[in-house]
């Protein structure tokens, strides 16, 4: 995640109380990126807080139709890991069991919330001195060590836990959308103006910007390569969209389309509770099914 740009006020001077400070302040882009394809899978525009972590999880849980990720790896920002509990566990309560099953429950020890242990999540850890890394640890905190050593292994993109895409796509992002170039007069004046260059940017960048790192050779000598944009490494289409065809292709939003509530880190909390689950008390070992779908987010 990166800062956005600051509208009329820096935040140390904004007033949370009041309404005319609403849209002041730093605003942030929450990416999640599928390493392989370089796809963006899910942006939401907005406070560098809980709420905006539980609104990009939860969108990211729908689009991906609830298959586990195999990695998921980000910063220490410490709402990720309840989230991540809350995006991926069951509770017992919710399965609507039978009091048979219930019982066999109680016998086999299941406990009151379950969380797939084919699920891996891992933090970096960053130590600065004078504005620079000097040191960069990786940390374990949701998953086993040996499910994450094989992941690494077999992963074709990286063999060390890391946010290098997240942050590559972010230097990309400034390089297309001059509102965010650092020190410069063409910061965003208006918070509607600023997300939506921001979405437009990231459709060219899934549809038109053909990434060299997921070009295929088709020749050997002399070399010749196949471009490819992330939305053709996923599939999702078979050439490089020009940005007139982005802008003219027509969208028919469906007109009964179900609201999903917006949830908010209060209730992430409180569905953790239920379970007996503390997020910041070193909860590590993970329960549940051990079979599903697998994608990479990171």
């Amino acid at each position: 995640m990166r800062p956005g740009p600051l509208w009329g006020k820096k935040d140390k001077h904004c007033d949370p109380n009041d309404p005319a400070d609403a849209e002041q302040g730093s605003y942030w882009d929450h990416v999640i990126i599928d390493p392989d394809t370089k796809l963006i899978i899910r942006l939401v525009v907005g406070r560098r807080n809980a709420d905006t972590v539980v609104q990009v999880f939860t969108d990211f849980y729908d689009r991906t139709d609830g298959a586990w990720p195999e990695l998921i790896t980000t910063d220490e920002y410490a709402p990720y890991k309840p989230v991540i509990l809350d995006t991926y566990g069951v509770l017992r309560e919710e399965l609507g069991l039978s009091p048979e099953e219930e019982a066999a429950f109680d016998r086999l020890g299941v406990p009151e919330f379950s969380f797939p242990v084919e699920i891996t999540y891992a933090t970096v850890h960053k130590e600065k001195e004078g504005g620079r890394v000097v040191d960069v640890t990786e940390r374990l905190v949701l998953g086993q060590e040996e499910f994450l050593e094989q992941t690494l292994t077999e992963s074709k993109q990286s063999q060390t836990v890391n946010t290098s895409f997240v942050e590559r796509y972010h230097g990309t992002q400034r390089q297309f959308n001059a509102r965010k170039k650092r020190k410069a007069y063409t910061f965003s004046k208006e918070v509607s103006y600023h997300e939506a260059c921001t979405w437009l940017v990231v459709l060219w960048y899934n549809f038109g910007w053909c990434v060299r790192t997921l070009r295929e050779k088709v020749q050997q000598e002399p070399p010749r390569y196949h471009y490819r944009t992330p939305a053709m490494a996923a599939g999702l289409a078979d050439h490089a969209w020009s940005m007139s065809e982005l802008l003219g292709y027509p969208l028919y939003p469906p007109p009964d389309a179900p609201q999903r509530p917006v949830r908010t880190y209060k209730e992430v909390l409180e569905r953790l509770k239920r379970g007996q689950i503390e997020p910041d008390s070193g909860w590590q070992k993970p329960y549940g099914v051990t079979t599903g779908t697998s994608s990479r987010p990171t």
